[in-house]
């Protein structure tokens, strides 16, 4: 059994369509169908029904497709051993993350790991959803993910890397925060707030914190990104509650407001299928030159 033949077969399973397969594996229809077919041939059995509306499996490729998927990570992992161990090999990874922490967290990281000239090169893919980070560290199409996963269940190795506190964001002209050093729950609780979308980590965590306390949270206004909700913030069109690495986008029109009773954190932690692969990354992560102030990383 060749990979190429395995890979052929769990792009058209998870696709659903010979088309779509072949155009992410680039090679043409009529080939992909004969690595399929072969396959076939090898084990025996029928995997896939074929129809004017696309594919479905039979009983026999769900066994496939569920055995690929260990069996292709296994090699991937087993590549990028293999490339530890040889002088000039670059071992390739792919991280998953939010917008917050892709663009205030990973790159001074990424930097230290170019002088640090390590053997490690890194991706980063942007997610908007704990459903999106566990399904693409599951099929292997990222390494590794960095979000909040506490209450998330899954089965992969999970370390933390830092912790944060909660702010109040006001532009600060704000004529009821603007002034102020520090603010009570009791104050901004009835609040309309700027927040990101379900899905997301910190309007989970906030959404919770706000039910725990028998309140409801407010959404005026529902953005995707944390530094869009920061641009809504600055012309003084909401107010919002985001994580402490957000101060770092922050400018003199807009003011982070400690929140004196709210003991809510986000704890970002790094998440793999392999505790080899998590070593590395965490041993990343602290080799930073210039560690922000703001973002505590523990070992």
């Amino acid at each position: 059994m060749k990979i190429e033949w395995l890979e052929a077969f769990r792009q058209t399973a998870e696709t659903k369509s010979l088309t779509k397969a072949s155009d992410i594996l680039h090679i043409s229809q009529p080939a992909l169908s004969k690595q399929i077919r072969t396959l076939e041939d090898e084990l025996g059995a029928q995997l896939l029904v074929r129809s004017s509306t696309g594919v479905t499996l039979t009983r026999s490729g769900q066994i496939l497709l569920e055995r690929s998927k260990n069996i292709m990570n296994e090699l991937n992992d087993l590549r990028r051993e293999i490339a530890l161990t040889q002088d000039e090999g670059k071992v390739d990874l792919v991280i998953g993350s939010w917008p917050s922490v892709a663009t205030m967290f990973l790159p001074n990281h990424m930097a230290a790991n170019q002088q640090e000239d390590t053997k490690m090169a890194i991706k980063i893919r942007v997610f908007y959803s704990f459903f999106d980070l566990i399904k693409n560290i599951e099929n292997g199409t990222i390494d590794a993910a960095l979000f909040d996963d506490r209450g998330v269940q899954h089965h992969f190795h999970s370390t933390p890397v830092f912790k944060e506190n909660f702010f109040l964001f006001v532009n600060a002209n704000h004529p009821l925060f603007g002034h102020k050093e520090n603010v009570s729950f009791h104050e901004i609780k009835d609040d309309p707030f700027v927040m990101l979308p379900e899905g997301c980590d910190v309007r989970m965590l906030v959404e919770k914190e706000f039910s725990t306390r028998g309140e409801t949270l407010h959404i005026a206004l529902e953005i995707e990104l944390g530094q869009s909700i920061l641009g809504f913030v600055q012309a003084n069109l909401g107010i919002t509650i985001l994580p402490e690495i957000f101060i770092n986008q922050t400018n003199d029109s807009i003011k982070a407001i400690p929140i004196t009773d709210f003991r809510l954190t986000r704890q970002i932690s790094v998440v793999t299928r392999e505790k080899s692969i998590s070593k590395q990354l965490l041993t990343l992560f602290n080799a930073s030159s210039k560690p922000n102030e703001h973002l505590p990383v523990h070992p």
